[in-house]
């Protein structure tokens, strides 16, 4: 009698565990993505699991979507759902927005549907609004941004593999038994060019695949260090950043870099972010709070800024305006079209007065931002100043 009464006592003490569990209470998402911008509409994920459409005339919300996942209860318990993180940044191709999750799930928004408030069951939706759930031996979580080209839409997941699928229905176009698994996990995203797929790895490797099967090709290039960031491709060149605190510029089809940056003694910190070419000029942000401004063929410092906080996300090119974002939430802007001028002093620098670790989005005139302190911010640059801010709603973790 003794031992059922404890029983009983124990259960009773164990409900509102049962019940918070049941309801998903208290599990915050979280996630570093950023903003992008599409026919007036600012797209942002929450982190509190969701995206949020926003008018980027008035600032109104015009609708949101909860990113969940479920899984089944135990005890008395249905299925639960609970919010998932976002680190990708959502992408604009047309009529659709697409989403990954840290789930594992790849989404695509009918932005027409959604203004109108339209619903839909949780499945797959056909031809212009769908979801389709990554699966493999390991997690399938995504962290790496999804890229888009005419033909498909290529997702890197943390179970090791590339997938291209359809954009109109979300249909896998390569046969996942005859994909490789490219490394432990995916965090890099990948880079088109032509034919190719290019994807580098935290192990060191660059592999290149076919657009068309996803078979390995017979190319790939192996370095002593992991690489830090996605490769960007301009002309022939590859350039991406390594754990080594290394920027490389590799030729497609050599085994040997063109040339490593800086020459001599390693940077202060690894470069994260992916670099951005223009002009025959590589800009590469780096965690040692450097921005650096580097000729494409030769390797060639140009010109340096340093920053007193990291520098997390890529730069970003607006007309003849180079914008970068630190951690500390200040945007430097430089005016690389300048001749008369020292291109390494920022015209602007503005402060949003909130940190900032994600990927921001530039036009316009425009910046656009997602602050650590869970808001939305709009930057005008010619005032140097926020035009205004939105409150993202997220639940404190």
């Amino acid at each position: 009698m003794k031992q059922s009464k404890v029983l009983v006592l124990a259960l009773i003490a164990c409900l509102p565990l049962v019940a918070a569990s049941c309801i998903g209470v208290g599990q915050p998402a979280g996630g570093w993505s950023g903003p992008t911008v599409g026919d007036g509409i600012i797209y942002v994920a929450s982190r509190a699991g969701g995206v949020v459409a926003v008018n980027s005339s008035s600032g109104d919300e015009l609708w949101f979507y909860a990113m969940v996942t479920t899984s089944g209860g135990g005890l008395s318990c249905g299925p639960t759902s609970t919010p998932t993180a976002i680190y990708a940044t959502p992408i604009v191709d047309g009529d659709l927005v697409y989403v990954a999750t840290y789930s594992g799930q790849v989404l695509a928004l009918s932005t027409l549907a959604r203004s109108q408030s339209l619903t839909f069951p949780q499945q797959r939706y056909g031809e212009w609004e769908w979801n389709c759930p990554l699966d493999g031996a390991k997690s399938a979580a995504i962290v790496a941004d999804l890229v888009v080209d005419e033909n498909a839409l290529y997702v890197a997941s943390s179970n090791g593999r590339v997938y291209s699928l359809d954009k109109q229905s979300g249909d896998e176009n390569w046969n996942r038994e005859n994909t490789s698994v490219l490394a432990e996990k995916l965090w890099t995203s990948p880079a088109i060019q032509g034919d190719t797929v290019y994807v580098s790895t935290f192990d060191g490797h660059v592999c290149a695949l076919s657009a068309e099967t996803g078979a390995l090709l017979d190319w790939s290039f192996r370095a002593e260090a992991g690489f830090a960031s996605s490769p960007v491709i301009y002309g022939n060149t590859m350039f991406l950043g390594s754990f080594d605190r290394y920027l490389y510029a590799i030729e497609l089809g050599s085994n040997t870099p063109t040339w490593r940056f800086p020459e001599e003694q390693p940077a202060g910190n690894w470069f994260w972010a992916s670099p951005i070419v223009n002009e025959g000029i590589v800009y590469a942000a780096c965690l040692d709070g450097s921005l650096y401004a580097i000729e494409a063929e030769t390797g060639e410092e140009l010109w340096n800024f340093g920053s007193e906080s990291s520098m997390i996300s890529s730069p970003v090119l607006m007309g003849n305006l180079l914008i970068v974002i630190d951690e500390s939430g200040t945007l430097h802007v430089f005016d690389i079209s300048s001749e008369s001028g020292n291109q390494a002093v920022p015209v602007k620098a503005i402060s949003i007065g909130a940190s900032v670790r994600s990927s921001f989005y530039a036009e316009d005139g425009l910046v656009y931002t997602r602050g650590e302190d869970k808001r939305l911010y709009v930057v005008d640059i010619d005032r140097g100043a926020v035009s205004w801010t939105f409150d993202l709603g997220e639940e404190e973790e």
